[in-house]
């Protein structure tokens, strides 16, 4: 069974990399945020089995807000930054 990503990015051409890669991987890609909204509403429906976080993000959430929430419902993840 493949292991479940999310990808928390809001750079598109970084995000779909990554993408392409986990899928090369062996990866599935559950979705790609570029928000925290839009990672918790694939969080409720698709429940990954790990997530790579931006730690800055659009909006005034970021990546460790994020994943404050991960922890809660027991989701591994991984910050990724630029910075």
């Amino acid at each position: 069974m493949k292991k479940k990503m999310l990808i928390v990015e809001d750079e598109y051409i970084v995000a779909n990399n990554l993408r392409q890669v986990l899928t090369r991987f062996g990866y599935e890609v559950v979705g790609i945020a570029a928000t925290a909204a839009e990672a918790a509403e694939i969080v409720r429906n698709d429940r990954p089995d790990l997530a790579l976080l931006d730690i800055r993000l659009q909006g005034e959430l970021t990546g460790i807000d994020i994943a404050r929430m991960l922890r809660t419902e027991n989701i591994g993840f991984i910050y990724l930054s630029a910075n």
